[in-house]
């Protein structure tokens, strides 16, 4: 957005120097007057584009502000030898209304043109409140918008803050759930080699009785038996 009224300065300063060279050069008294109110509304519309920059660079950082507000004095600097250049310009204008007020002939030519003159201005005047309110208007709009995202972009990192930290501490849960399966697992695969070695010592007990049994009562059941 700053290359923005960067290029909007310098084009409306390039045709305000350029308008300001025609009113110079010109010997027509009406062709100088417009000239000078084309230059003038090329310097508020330049004004108005510095006025953009120094309010834009106020949500800068530090280092690229002081970029832009060094940047913005040299602009105002040259706005104001364009302004000069443009009063001399008007006061050329004044002093040939003066020496035509006085032959009442040309006076009187020349009123019609005046009225005429008075009324572009009172014209050019309003329309540059209704350009300057319009502005206003888009900076405050520009401005509630930009607080605005500021506040929904506090409140998302917030949330997602948040829901970080719930996931850590589910996932440390987790950890420690899966520490106590795994021990758990551990406990039951010891459990069954001891139930099975058990099983196996108890059925080799019951087959060392049995034989045992036989070869003890074997020979007295051969003697009952003869």
């Amino acid at each position: 957005m700053i290359d923005v009224y960067y290029e909007e300065y310098r084009a409306h300063t390039s045709e305000a120097s350029a308008q300001l060279e025609d009113a110079e050069g010109t010997a027509h008294r009406a062709d100088r007057r417009a000239a000078a109110v084309a230059a003038e509304r090329s310097i508020d519309a330049a004004t108005e584009a510095v006025e953009m920059l120094e309010m834009e660079s106020e949500a800068l950082p530090k280092a690229q502000r002081a970029t832009v507000t060094t940047r913005a004095r040299v602009y105002r600097s040259q706005l104001s030898e364009l302004g000069k250049r443009l009063k001399s310009v008007i006061r050329s204008d004044v002093r040939t209304t003066d020496i035509a007020d006085a032959d009442p002939i040309r006076k009187e030519l020349f009123a019609g043109r005046e009225d005429d003159d008075e009324t572009n201005e009172n014209s050019r005047m309003l329309a540059n409140s209704d350009r300057l309110a319009a502005g206003n208007h888009k900076l405050r709009s520009a401005h509630a918008a930009t607080v605005d995202i500021e506040e929904r972009g506090a409140l998302i990192m917030g949330d997602l803050s948040r829901q970080r930290e719930t996931l850590m501490r589910t996932r440390a849960t987790l950890d420690v759930a899966r520490a106590g399966l795994e021990s758990s697992r551990r406990v039951l695969q010891q459990m069954g080699r001891r139930a099975t070695t058990n099983k196996v010592a108890m059925r080799s007990i019951a087959a060392s009785i049995l034989l045992l049994s036989l070869f003890l009562f074997w020979p007295a059941a051969s003697k009952v038996t003869q």
